[in-house]
């Protein structure tokens, strides 16, 4: 009996050792996929979304049941990416990049790149979006490895790598190019001996991806004043501010949401003519409605209300070259601070259509009655107005507007140069108001704008 239970062991020993070598070659042939680190306030279904992969299929190839937990740094398989292996990560597209240039910068085949994002065309690397490249794991975060060099008009490519100081044989490698004759002349290369940190940035864009009603501001390192910027037939305009031009700008709360052209030329420092073609993309800002409001009709009545319009119009259309504010903004009225409307919430009166828009941020009283200043500037207006009260508006230079309606009293006059956070009148109910309240409002070169970006983001 006792023979008998040795050679079932030894059986079942035999049996454990073969499903042991089976997982072994099992794992050896599991495919190298590609995973994604998880970052601080992703989730399954914003993985998921940014993959476009479903969040069962995300759950299931890396063995999760429970979508809320999810450990930061945790290394996630992406099922379904083709062409890529190594760690994914993500590139926002910026100004004058290209799907070259990005597959340069990030070191990979252009053929993959495509093929790891699912497009088919170029244009499909618009400005504002996001675009996913894989790295190998020993060298997370090494994109943009190199500096981009700019070829001099005319110049060939033997002599770009002796001004560059930099390999003729290691310039076609690092560029993905097989032959000299591939260069063009006014195209960026990546010189694989100098580092990112090296190079001048000659021009920086922020507020990306452009929003309704967001504020963006664009910033050139240009060898002249003029520069020439549209993004679609809307001109943008540059003052200069130290050694930069820059121009701030703002995007319709009902700017209609898709991709559109955006062309600048100017001359860097160097004296090349740069020119800029792309597609850029302008979101939505989900922006909700309010409860119906209800006002007396006469305050509705475009008689009344569009030469209002006007006036605030031509009093906010001026370019002060000067820029009045330094830093951040700060909120107009004293902590606690109690917001009772939004900005962009969509409007109706009197149970009309939603056919508009909550132009500023409302704070209703919950400290004092005292109005601030939110930045330096000069006082362009002070006094009352039918739909907006009493009114001030100060210009804090660069085309940039604040405006203050409604008020019970106003404690500055027209020419008035106002400091960051100076008393310039009290909250009240005085125009179309249906309660006490100051509503503030930014104008940003002729468009209203978010003020509460302004509080936590320096423009330009």
């Amino acid at each position: 009996m006792k023979k008998y239970k040795q050679i079932i062991l030894f059986f079942i020993f035999l049996m454990t050792l073969s499903f042991s070598n089976s997982n072994v070659s099992a794992q050896e042939e599991t495919p190298n996929l590609p995973v994604y680190i998880v970052q601080p306030g992703d989730s399954i279904n914003l993985i998921a979304l940014k993959f476009n992969v479903s969040a069962e299929d995300l759950m299931l190839a890396n063995g999760i049941s429970d979508p809320n937990f999810l450990q930061v740094n945790a290394q996630l398989i992406i099922p379904g990416i083709s062409g890529a292996s190594g760690v994914l990560a993500f590139h926002p597209v910026q100004l004058g990049e290209t799907a070259l240039s990005i597959s340069r910068k990030s070191n990979l085949n252009i053929e993959s790149l495509y093929k790891i994002n699912r497009i088919t065309s170029p244009s499909e690397f618009y400005l504002g979006s996001n675009i996913i490249y894989s790295q190998p794991k020993d060298s997370i975060g090494n994109f943009n490895e190199g500096s981009f060099i700019t070829q001099i008009n005319n110049q060939n490519e033997i002599e770009a790598s002796i001004i560059n100081q930099t390999n003729k044989w290691a310039l076609l490698q690092r560029n993905q190019l097989e032959y000299s004759w591939q260069f063009l002349s006014g195209d960026l290369y990546i010189d694989p001996n100098k580092n990112s940190d090296q190079s001048q940035t000659n021009i920086e864009f922020n507020g990306l991806p452009l929003t309704q009603g967001k504020t963006a501001s664009i910033k050139i390192l240009s060898a002249q004043e003029v520069i020439v910027a549209r993004i679609n037939d809307y001109q943008l305009n540059f003052e200069k501010i130290n050694d930069q031009f820059a121009a701030i700008f703002g995007i319709h709360a009902f700017h209609q949401p898709g991709l559109y052209p955006i062309h600048i030329e100017y001359l860097d420092q160097k004296n090349n003519k740069i020119t800029i073609d792309q597609f850029i993309i302008i979101q939505s800002g989900f922006y909700v409605s309010d409860p119906a409001l209800y006002v007396d009709p006469s305050t509705l009545d475009p008689a009344i209300t569009e030469p209002e319009e006007d006036i605030l119009r031509e009093l906010t259309s001026g370019i002060t070259t000067t820029k009045y504010w330094d830093g951040l903004f700060v909120p107009p009225v004293d902590e606690p601070i109690c917001i009772k409307s939004w900005f962009g919430n969509r409007r109706s009166y009197n149970d009309g259509p939603f056919d508009k828009y909550h132009t500023g941020v409302d704070y209703g009283v919950c400290a004092n009655l005292n109005v601030y200043a939110p930045a330096a500037g000069i006082v362009v207006f002070s006094g009352p107005l039918t739909i907006r009260g009493n009114a001030t508006i100060i210009d804090h230079g660069l085309g940039v507007y604040s405006g203050f309606w409604h008020q019970e009293s106003t404690n500055v006059k027209v020419g008035d140069f106002v400091e960051q956070k100076q008393l310039i009148g009290t909250i009240g109910n005085t125009g179309r108001s249906t309660g006490p309240h100051l509503h503030w409002e930014l104008i940003t070169n002729g468009i209203q704008v978010n003020p509460l970006d302004w509080l936590i983001t320096q423009y330009p």
